[in-house]
């Protein structure tokens, strides 16, 4: 599992900037998957320390030689909170994207370009080092697959896939 400090310093501790890029300044275009503002009914969930998070595509639809984004929301109550956007390129994490969860979900706090850790926006947003953009490629959640339950769950744990481990 992540290590919780890592994820609230990627993700919820960002603050907004005058300077802050959008998406499109640090992702191809017309990626798969990035453009998208909501999850979709296909979204898996995944425990954290601290709740829960919304994780699309799910690790089924995924081959090993994915190219596109995973998504990730913070599930507060009824509120999803896009706060970050992993791009991966054959497979491999490429770029890790996190949002400003106080502002428009397009709005970046943070990206980093992998596996050389280099920030992509060091003079903007909360101006994140090339140090803070260590040690996601081995943090198994922003992996490529990260076991889930169905979106479902969130509301009837009682369902039999619910009771399984996730996939």
């Amino acid at each position: 599992m992540s290590n919780p400090l890592k994820l609230c310093l990627f993700a919820l501790c960002a603050a907004t900037s005058a300077h802050a890029q959008t998406l499109s300044d640090v992702l191809p275009a017309n990626a798969l998957h990035c453009a998208l503002k909501d999850p979709p009914a296909e979204a898996g969930i995944a425990a954290t320390p601290g709740g829960f998070v919304m994780v699309f595509p799910r690790s089924a639809a995924l081959s090993d030689t994915f190219t596109g984004c995973k998504l990730m929301w913070i599930v507060d109550g009824a509120k999803l909170l896009r706060y970050a956007t992993l791009y991966f390129k054959n497979g491999k994490l490429a770029v890790a994207a996190a949002h400003d969860t106080r502002a428009d979900p397009n709005t970046l706090s943070a990206a980093c370009a992998l596996p050389a850790g280099k920030s992509l926006l060091p003079r903007s947003g909360q101006r994140a080092s090339d140090a803070g953009c260590t040690g996601f490629t081995e943090d198994s959640f922003y992996a490529l697959r990260l076991p889930t339950w169905p979106r479902a769950c969130l509301t009837d744990v009682s369902a039999p896939v619910c009771q399984e481990d996730p996939r």
